[in-house]
């Protein structure tokens, strides 16, 4: 009888620590979300047609040529230390844009390069000194787990559907031309096609690690008109 009882109690107590520790990784995750997400509002809520300016004279010429290897996945930790570098006023992020697709509900600002301080934030840029509504126009983002977040809405655009960039200045809109799964490799995807306006989005195929395919959205500019002002 006292051996049945040891032997429960050591079940119990093994069960137990499998609980908390499920309900640590489920309150880790919601908190990654929750912060990802905050730190993406915060970035476009402080977003100006003077900060736009300052952000981009700060980038010029920075945006490295774009590395694959470069990105790393977004852990809870790491997306807490973005945070507090913004609660501390420590962080150098500044957002140059503002990319939409309405139809599956990306709403996301837009920085310089592909760091993880840009991409925890929202979109980032693939070649230095891009400018909307002229040649290909690339950014990259991060396909997460959670469905809404970041780039993971892009596996629900379809042909026809609009995707907006604007600067606080203009609003671009560009119509989905393609969409496609190609190998991680083939980053001629992000060049400038002669004759063409064009928007190139792309993120990894799925949320498993080293994912070795990209989705890549592409689109064609219809129409640039200036913010309206409320």
């Amino acid at each position: 009888m006292a051996t049945r009882k040891r032997r429960f109690k050591k079940t119990s107590l093994w069960l137990l620590l499998m609980f908390l520790g499920g309900t640590g990784l489920v309150l880790l995750g919601l908190t990654r979300n929750f912060s990802v997400t905050q730190l993406g509002k915060t970035a476009m809520h402080g977003m100006t047609v003077e900060s736009v300016q300052r952000a981009n004279r700060a980038a010029k010429g920075k945006t490295a040529p774009f590395n694959y290897a470069k990105t790393k996945q977004l852990t809870p930790v790491s997306v807490a230390g973005y945070g507090l570098q913004e609660l501390a006023g420590t962080s150098r992020y500044g957002a140059i844009g503002q990319l939409r697709v309405p139809a599956v509900g990306l709403d996301l600002p837009i920085g310089v390069g592909v760091s993880n301080t840009v991409l925890v934030r929202g979109a980032g840029t693939l070649k230095a000194d891009q400018r909307m509504g002229q040649g290909n126009y690339a950014l990259a983002g991060h396909y997460m787990t959670t469905k809404r977040l970041r780039f993971s809405p892009l596996e629900g655009v379809h042909r026809g559907d609009s995707v907006y960039l604007t600067d606080q200045r203009q609003v671009y809109r560009y119509r989905v031309t393609r969409v496609r799964v190609v190998d991680r490799y083939q980053v001629e995807v992000i060049n400038d096609v002669p004759g063409k306006k064009l928007v190139t989005l792309v993120t990894c195929a799925s949320a498993k690690r080293n994912e070795p395919k990209r989705l890549v959205v592409q689109g064609e500019l219809q129409t640039v008109k200036p913010v309206a002002r409320g």
